[in-house]
C-alpha cells in the first residue's frame, strides 16, 4: 500500500449501558456491523479493504 486514504465512517450506538438495548452484545459484533455500513455507504467493495483502524472513546 502507498496510499492511505479515509473513505466512510460509521459509529455503534451508545447503548451498552446496563439498560440499553445491546448490553448484552459483544463489542467485535457491534464493531462488524460499523464496519458493514460504513463499507455500504462508501460504495466500494469489501475486497477492496485492506485494514480498517478502530477507536474506543469511551472504554470499560
Amino acid at each position: 500500500m502507498t496510499q492511505a486514504v479515509i473513505v466512510s465512517t460509521a459509529r455503534t450506538p451508545l447503548a451498552k449501558s446496563w439498560k440499553g438495548a445491546f448490553n448484552m452484545t459483544h463489542g467485535a459484533t457491534l464493531g462488524g456491523h460499523a464496519v458493514q455500513h460504513a463499507i455500504q455507504r462508501a460504495g466500494i467493495d469489501a475486497a477492496e479493504v485492506d485494514d480498517v483502524i478502530m477507536g474506543c472513546a469511551n472504554p470499560e
